[in-house]
């Protein structure tokens, strides 16, 4: 018979296996990611990754919101690259790229961090290639030195 206690060791084992495993996932998808927009680019293009959920925010002036499928959103890696900033969705194709010298306005907005590293947001209005403002907000860990290096990389102290 099997006692209480070598039931929850052995729960234990498989839930620890578990978050190892996904912990494992997690790092070999964002290292493949990496490493195959590294290879597109060229070597050191690439000067910061982190994951990052984004969501559109609309343009301030628009009229009618852009399609489902033109809106970025959703969870994957960001990239700071020497020219602006480039999204990836895990899961599917998703991609954004929006250039340095369109970006119009940089933010974080502080919402407390509870002791835990802040995620943001970051609010970021650029124009879109049709040449009207848009708009994401970025939730990343520490918002506040990725906002710094955006200022500082892409936009020149500019926001």
């Amino acid at each position: 018979m099997i006692s209480a206690l070598d039931l929850l060791t052995a729960i234990g084992l498989i839930l620890g296996t578990l978050a190892a495993a996904a912990l494992l996932a997690f790092a070999l998808v964002r290292w493949r990611l990496a490493r195959r927009i590294a290879a597109a680019l060229g070597p050191g293009k690439i000067l910061l990754t982190a994951p990052a959920r984004v969501a559109s925010i609309g343009a301030t002036t628009a009229v009618e919101p852009p399609p489902a499928a033109e809106q970025p959103r959703g969870r994957g890696l960001l990239v700071l690259l020497a020219g602006g900033l480039y999204f990836h969705s895990w899961l599917g194709d998703r991609e954004l790229f929006v250039a340095g010298p369109s970006i119009t306005y940089i933010g974080v907005s502080d919402q407390g961090s509870r002791g835990r590293v802040a995620r943001g947001p970051i609010s970021l209005r650029y124009l879109n290639a049709t040449a009207k403002e848009d708009g994401i907000t970025i939730r990343v860990p520490y918002a506040g030195q990725w906002a710094e290096a955006i200022r500082t990389r892409l936009i020149g102290r500019k926001g």
